[in-house]
């Protein structure tokens, strides 16, 4: 990718863009083969095509409704809470204490029936492991076996730190309702195996903007692929 101080489209490369595909096909529930794309040349060929693929009924409700109204509901049953006091700005750190963070999570997960993925460990700790790896790697050209034993240490670390780690990548029910939409789209919908177009390249851009670190005023329908210039 290119070193800008504004990321953009352009920045990456296809094997990067098709990376999100996956993604799409398990949230929308369909399924594209790679010649699907070949003609696609502007983020707005991009979602054309998604929507395109998605051959289910039209139902114009709002999908992030729902999606906060399941979220509530389980908070309302894990937590205990009064589901008058969850509203979309509520704090996921207030909601789940630190203390029984991991355990309240995966109660959710469990009444939600997703993988939120919504937990992880301290940048600080990220800062040390992307230092240790490189530094391992770079240890090749003098020791490999000192280098390898490096790489299992800190590959190690970083799976156990994944597994524990209790720090909420979301601040509020907001952000937690617009990652479920935008990972289980499908599954969330009232009426199962409908879709409500008009969300399509909404959801998209929400999924470009995490995973690429694109911003929003730069994922427009004319905004081209790198290998569209």
């Amino acid at each position: 990718m290119a070193i800008t101080d504004e990321i953009k489209l352009d920045d990456y490369e296809d094997e990067d863009i098709f990376d999100i595909v996956p993604k799409l096909e398990k949230s929308f529930a369909i399924r594209f083969e790679r010649k699907a794309f070949f003609s696609v040349r502007t983020f707005g060929d991009f979602c054309a095509v998604v929507s395109d693929h998605i051959q289910k009924p039209q139902k114009e409700d709002c999908t992030s409704q729902q999606a906060f109204y399941k979220i509530r509901q389980a908070i309302h049953k894990v937590q205990g809470m009064d589901k008058n006091t969850i509203i979309p700005e509520s704090s996921l750190a207030d909601i789940f204490p630190y203390s029984h963070r991991r355990r309240q999570v995966k109660k959710l997960q469990s009444e939600l029936g997703f993988q939120l993925n919504m937990l992880t460990y301290p940048g600080w700790l990220a800062n040390i492991f992307f230092i240790g790896v490189l530094a391992s790697c770079i240890t090749f050209f003098f020791d490999w076996k000192m280098a390898l034993s490096g790489l299992i240490l800190f590959v190690t670390a970083i799976y156990i730190a994944d597994k524990t780690g209790k720090n909420i990548e979301l601040k509020t029910v907001k952000e937690l309702t617009k990652k479920m939409v935008s990972e289980n789209y499908n599954d969330i919908r009232r009426t199962p195996y409908s879709v409500n177009k008009n969300e399509v390249a909404g959801i998209i851009k929400h999924i470009f903007n995490k995973h690429f670190d694109i911003a929003k005023q730069y994922l427009t329908d004319d905004a081209l692929f790198s290998w569209a210039k």
